[in-house]
């Protein structure tokens, strides 16, 4: 089995496409007789002709064209194999490529970009929110160099035993209104009002006590459904709806008497995790960034 030369490959596609050795050879920056050698090298090989030589310009052979398909796939592969290798060398040099669910971006994203803009750190960062299933395959691919996710999404791992799991931080969720929604000033049933979730707590419902969860169901709660955690916060503020979020995102409106917490009977709470290739070793900038999350999550 032969082991490719790329070069031999680029050359092959650039007289391919040009139909010129000495155009190929001014546009890859060679000489005329050092692209008719790699020319003539790559068909002793194959052990094909690739082209005519008959006539003013180089014509392709049946064989050239046949295998000129497949030439651009594997010169794309090549490429893409490249691209791969720059992203982890990125990440050696101060790239760090972080993934997220929503829930802990909008909680962990504001505090880690002012640390590393009031430390002037060199660390360069990237954040990409989504669904569970969708970045734990780039993960595996290698588009991220960690995973920050709740831990309730175990079950939906494909291989899990691929993925070293270290749990981060438990927080608690509260519920609050504002203090002048019908929930307080009027003493309405919480359940007979319009509830608007951030899709993380919308799961917490199926482990909440049975009758709760039924009142719930009944309820048609959450009324509203929203993927932006501040958002539901917001409308709770302005007195629309109810909501939940970890006491950590409403500090300051708890403080300011912008919202007053409910006393619903039951808790929820999220686990958020963080999830790493075990075949995959974190570079020295990945690692700093984790200490650094782990730090900032403490006080929370």
């Amino acid at each position: 089995m032969h082991t490719w030369d790329i070069k031999l490959l680029e050359h092959f596609k650039a007289i391919y496409e040009l139909k010129s050795i000495s155009g190929a050879a001014s546009h890859l920056g060679l000489t005329q007789s050092a692209l008719t050698k790699s020319l003539k090298k790559l068909e002793e090989r194959l052990d094909l002709p690739l082209f005519h030589r008959h006539t003013r310009e180089l014509e392709p052979t049946n064989a050239a064209q046949a295998l000129y398909p497949t030439l651009l796939e594997v010169l794309a592969s090549a490429e893409d194999f490249s691209s791969r290798a720059n992203q982890i060398k990125q990440g050696m040099q101060g790239h760090v490529n972080m993934a997220c669910g929503p829930l802990i971006e909008q909680i962990i994203g504001p505090l880690l970009l002012k640390h590393l803009t009031q430390s002037q750190s060199e660390l360069k960062l990237r954040i990409r929110s989504g669904d569970f299933k969708t970045l734990s395959y780039g993960l595996i691919n290698h588009e991220f160099d960690f995973l920050l996710y709740d831990s309730g999404n175990l079950k939906d791992l494909n291989e899990p035993e691929r993925f070293a799991i270290t749990p981060l931080a438990r927080m608690p969720l509260c519920f609050f209104a504002a203090p002048n929604h019908p929930v307080f000033s009027q003493n309405m049933n919480p359940f007979e009002c319009n509830w608007a979730l951030p899709s993380i707590p919308v799961r917490f419902k199926n482990i909440l006590p049975d009758a709760i969860y039924g009142q719930f169901l009944k309820a048609g709660i959450p009324q509203y459904q929203l993927e932006n955690m501040g958002l539901c916060i917001d409308l709770a503020v302005e007195g629309h709806v109810i909501s939940a979020a970890p006491e950590a995102m409403i500090h300051a409106h708890l403080k300011h008497n912008k919202l007053k917490l409910l006393n619903i009977p039951f808790t929820v709470e999220s686990q958020f995790a963080l999830y790493t290739l075990r075949s995959r070793k974190l570079s020295n900038s990945a690692q700093i960034m984790i200490r650094q999350i782990k730090t900032l999550l403490k006080p929370l």
